[in-house]
Parts: structure tokens; C-alpha cells; sequence
């Protein structure tokens, strides 16, 4: 039987997928793993499958006529070529659901900041003063909105509901979901999900249909002591338009992990925001990511020698 040639093309440390690969496998593969496409080209034109971390050099698809399964490490999309796997049949398979503990506990986090006011009281300890009349607020009986209610959102709901806040989800269908208070969808439950909530965070996939979700009149729907969080993808709103929002207070705060630009540029002004928390796209990041996306892999690996169902399959046409 012919080996499946798979060519790993990441700058990750894989040494904890390759020194626990299922031990039934070793004779049905040939595993590579290069940090760049330059150091595995020798190797494209026999490979049957590539794992990548969510981007890929274009010129790799000319090189492997064999491919058939594409893995990405990522749960996004959004930079991959997704119309070319199309037209070639290749089967794309991401690492959806390997965020949902680490992005859901950062939620919490960033919320947890902002009305306990640690940076303010961080700053206070950094001058030596000691404030005893600072106000703080709780997560108590406030509402979180929740945009994009997949697995993540799921998982932030669970744990807001322990802090006893009230959660309302949106998702495509409006089905309920036991996890949230209520759920809707549309512009309509858009339009509601964003005038009742103190806290709103969005969990959306970059796809040509999310791509300016949140316009400016959206962001005019949020309440003035509102708190935006963003953790999906930098285009899924107007990011001069929440800037603008910010500067005026017309919106209390806001917390972004993701960006239009990234790294974020050094002029811009939501790097001296007082009401704005900014992190480095950091918020799937955790010491486990590599043993959990293994998992994910080695199911499919197992699956597409076997001929058996493979997990995230993604659809080439809608982009997740």
C-alpha cells in the first residue's frame, strides 16, 4: 500500500503532533514538517496532504498536484485558497472548536477588566497611590450579547451565567439554545441584541458575508455605557467608525484582539484609547493548543485513510 505523503508548512511547534501520531499509523505515512514553503518545496509534488497554520503561499497549489486534504490549524478561513480547493475537490478541514476553553475564558477576562478597572488600579500601584475611593462595577445582572453563537459562544454564555448575567445569543436560525436567555437572528434580533446589551461580543467567521457586519449604524445602537469586545476578525466591523464612537463616548469601551491591520500600526489612535483594552490576536492562544488541534487531526487522518467520516469539513462556498 501506498504511503500518504503529508507536508506540514508552519512556523508552530508541531513536535508534540509528531511524537504522539497514533502508532497504527506509522507505516501508512510519511510525515514532513518544514517552517516555510521554501524548505518543503522538494517534497510538494508527492504530497497528499498539507497541514498549514491558516495561511498559505498561493504558489503551493501549483506545486502539488497529488494534494487532496488540506488541514489548517486554525479555525479562520479566510486566508487560504478557498475557490481553488473548490474547483480541485480538495477537502479542507480546519480546527474549529480548539478555542472554545482558552476564548472563552479571555472573554470573561477582558469583561471582568473592565468593571473591576485592574489597568486603572494597576496604574495606581505603578505611582505608588493608594485609592480607596475608586468605584468599581460587577458583572452582576448586567447582559451580554453574544454575536455568533458557535461553540465559543456557547462556552462564554455557560460562564457568564455563572457570574448571573443575563445572555442573549444571534445565530442564523434563531433557534433557542438552552445556553442563552433568549436567541435571535436577523437584523431585527441584530438590531435587539444590540440596544438591550451592556457587554457585546463578536464571534463571527470572516466570510464575504460578514465581512462589514458591524456598520456605523450598528455601533449607534449600542448603549453609552456599553462595552464591545471583539474577537472574530478585524473586517467584521467599521473600525474607523467604533473609533469615532469611542472618542466621543458614545460608547464606553471596547476590548479588540483582531484588527483591520495587523499588527495594528503604530499611528493609530486606539493605541492611546484610556476606554479601549488592546491585545495581539492572542486570544486563541494557550499552552495546550497544540495537543487539542492534534486531536482533531489525527481523527481526520485516521478517517481519510479509512474512508470514514472526517470532522470540520469546511464548506468551500459559504467559507466555514
Amino acid at each position: 500500500m501506498k504511503q500518504m505523503n503529508i507536508v506540514a508548512i508552519t512556523g508552530m511547534d508541531l513536535t508534540y503532533l509528531q511524537e504522539n501520531l497514533p502508532k497504527e499509523l506509522n507505516n501508512r505515512i510519511q510525515f514532513h514538517w518544514f517552517k516555510s514553503s521554501k524548505e518543503a518545496s522538494a517534497h510538494l509534488a508527492n504530497a497528499d496532504v498539507i497541514v498549514t497554520a491558516g495561511k498559505m503561499n498561493p504558489d503551493i497549489m501549483k506545486q502539488t498536484p497529488n494534494l487532496k486534504w488540506l488541514q489548517t490549524l486554525s479555525a479562520g478561513v479566510d486566508k487560504l485558497p478557498l475557490q481553488e480547493l473548490a474547483e480541485r475537490n480538495i477537502v479542507l478541514t480546519n480546527a474549529r472548536g480548539v478555542h472554545t476553553i482558552q476564548m472563552s475564558e479571555f472573554t470573561l477576562s477582558l469583561m471582568l477588566q473592565w468593571v473591576r478597572k485592574t489597568n486603572l488600579l494597576h496604574e495606581r500601584q505603578q505611582q505608588h497611590m493608594w485609592d480607596d475611593q475608586l468605584s468599581v462595577g460587577e458583572l452582576y445582572g448586567k447582559t451580554i450579547g453574544i454575536i455568533g453563537a458557535g461553540a465559543i459562544g456557547e462556552a462564554v454564555a455557560r460562564k457568564a451565567k455563572a457570574f448571573d448575567m443575563k445572555v442573549i445569543g444571534l445565530n442564523r436560525s434563531g433557534v433557542p439554545h438552552p445556553a442563552y436567555d433568549s436567541t435571535v437572528s436577523g437584523e431585527e434580533g441584530l438590531v435587539y441584541l444590540l440596544s438591550q446589551s451592556d457587554f457585546v461580543v463578536l464571534l463571527l467567521p470572516s466570510t464575504a458575508k460578514t465581512k462589514g457586519f458591524m456598520t456605523k449604524e450598528h455601533i449607534a445602537l449600542l448603549k453609552p455605557n456599553a462595552f464591545l469586545i471583539n474577537l472574530a476578525r478585524g473586517d467584521v466591523l467599521d473600525e474607523q467608525a467604533l473609533i469615532t464612537a469611542l472618542q466621543e463616548r458614545k460608547l464606553a469601551g471596547a476590548a479588540l484582539d483582531v484588527f483591520q491591520q495587523e499588527p495594528l500600526p503604530a499611528d493609530s489612535p486606539l493605541w492611546s484609547m484610556e476606554n479601549v483594552i488592546l491585545t495581539p490576536h492572542i486570544a486563541g492562544s494557550s499552552a495546550r493548543y497544540t495537543e487539542r488541534v492534534s486531536s482533531i487531526f489525527y481523527h481526520n487522518l485516521v478517517a481519510i485513510l479509512e474512508g470514514s467520516e472526517m470532522m470540520n469539513k469546511v464548506d468551500l462556498t459559504e467559507g466555514y
